[in-house]
């Protein structure tokens, strides 16, 4: 009896024990879920929303728009022989979209030269969306810049944004980026500085190639896109830093955009306004490199080395002469063709420039007047790809002893490294031939050199030393 009183008992506390398992078990599935985190950072607000806010009032959409003749369509053979009559020449309008920035309030806005260069109309809306005819009253193709004036009732006002600082510029700073990509209108977007002072080729006309290139460019990781051309990279404090200008394309990479330094823009608004173009020294360079130093006997190893001097340009009048190295600029350092050419850029033809030469073992100081590009139109010097000839003056005559009756045009200088260079095309040789043409001044060859397409080859009868040779190379 007692054995079964105390079974009783166990079984009764088993059950307790079993309810209270069940219970707590109950409890714990029936008991809400863990809080969710809940709203984050109550009282911070992103950056990013207080740049785009302050400066997309003073960022503009544009709409420049030319039009073109289409080429007629019939093949010309077919034309020919079934005696077809061709259609007139049809005309075609084309619209290229991008961006700008208002830097004045007066209605002044820049925006890329590319964008606007060929416009015969230009539209330009703000950010409420109201719109208005723009003119472009000054443009730089060099640097790929323009000012727009948006014409307006006199007195209105429009808002303007900080242009920044852009030479202290350190890569990792966050930058943002607002324009008009692909017509959606005022995108905003975001990224770091990825890198400084970039040389980036720059696309030609027809998008086909490359002619020439960008220099001292802001590379960055903020999505830039067509239709972004001329808006503002801007840092986090709201100051523009850049113009928006150029991108890799899909196919090359990813994450890669360019923009051309606030400081230069700056310093070009003011001729850009009065429609002013870039001075030119006169002359040609390239970079001196320590084995083109050692080879034409220079002692020091970086600089901008004069290989040719045009005529009456500035540096002519100023005494600069070939193998003089160009090593500061007003002040600034130069350590190559780049540098100078991006120096030289800021100033407008008439100002003078400072230039310290290294010269024969010596530093000598020349102040030259910038000319206009029309100093590359003499036409008793042509400047062929990677080498320059001229009329056959008696200096010529005299400097190289060319004989009476040899007749072409002389050789004044050759590019290092050039197909010129490399197929043994000398300063001083006179070309008396080219492609089976003869050859008696500076018009003949031009003529018969732009006569052969890029890439084409180069037959060429050249007197050199006192004896004929024929110089073959490519375009």
């Amino acid at each position: 009896m007692k054995r079964f009183k105390v079974l009783i008992v166990m079984m009764m506390v088993l059950a307790m024990v079993g309810v209270f398992a069940f219970a707590t078990d109950t409890t714990a599935l029936s008991s809400p879920a863990t809080a969710p985190y809940g709203y984050l950072n109550p009282n911070i607000e992103s950056p990013v929303i207080t740049v785009a806010k302050a400066v997309s009032p003073a960022v503009v959409r544009i709409v420049a728009t030319q039009t073109i003749a289409t080429s007629n369509p019939l093949d010309p053979f077919f034309r020919q022989f079934f005696g077809v009559t061709p259609p007139p020449s049809q005309q075609q309008q084309i619209a290229d979209l991008g961006s700008g920035i208002i830097f004045n309030s007066e209605g002044y806005v820049v925006t890329n030269y590319h964008v606007v260069g060929n416009a015969q109309t230009v539209e330009v809306t703000l950010l409420s969306g109201k719109t208005y005819t723009g003119k472009v009253i000054g443009g730089d193709p060099t640097n790929d810049l323009a000012v727009v004036k948006i014409e307006a009732p006199a007195g209105t006002s429009f808002p303007t944004a900080v242009l920044g600082n852009s030479n202290d510029l350190e890569v990792g700073e966050y930058v943002v980026a607002i324009g008009n990509p692909f017509g959606l209108d005022y995108t905003v977007t975001s990224g770091i500085v990825s890198a400084i002072n970039r040389k980036v080729p720059k696309p030609n006309a027809s998008g086909t190639g490359y002619t020439g290139y960008y220099y001292n460019m802001i590379q960055t990781d903020a999505p830039i896109n067509p239709g972004n051309s001329g808006g503002p990279l801007v840092d986090i404090h709201g100051r523009v830093i850049g113009i928006n200008t150029a991108i890799i394309s899909s196919s090359q990479g990813q994450g890669i955009g360019f923009a051309i330094p606030i400081d230069t823009v700056k310093t070009l608004i003011n001729r850009l306004i009065q429609g002013k173009g870039p001075g030119y020294l006169g002359i040609q360079i390239t970079d001196l490199t320590p084995a083109l130093a050692q080879n034409l006997g220079i002692k020091i190893d970086s600089g901008a080395l004069v290989v040719s001097v045009y005529p009456d340009s500035g540096a002519a009048q100023a005494g600069l002469k070939i193998k003089d190295v160009i090593v500061e600029a007003n002040g600034i350092k130069i350590t190559g063709a780049d540098k100078l050419v991006s120096v030289i850029s800021e100033y407008a033809p008439g100002d003078t420039v400072s230039l310290k030469v290294y010269r024969n073992g010596q530093y000598m100081t020349f102040n030259v007047k910038l000319s206009s590009e029309t100093v590359f139109q003499n036409t008793n010097v042509y400047n062929a790809n990677g080498f320059t000839v001229a009329n056959i003056t008696s200096t010529y005559v005299n400097q190289y002893s060319i004989p009476s009756n040899v007749t072409g045009v002389v050789v004044t200088s050759v590019t290092p490294n050039s197909n010129a260079n490399m197929a043994g095309l000398e300063v001083g040789d006179v070309i008396t031939s080219l492609n089976n043409q003869q050859i008696t001044s500076v018009q003949d060859f031009q003529k018969v050199y732009e006569s052969i397409p890029s890439g084409g080859t180069l037959t060429m009868v050249v007197y050199s030393q006192g004896m004929e040779m024929l110089t073959i190379f490519s375009k």
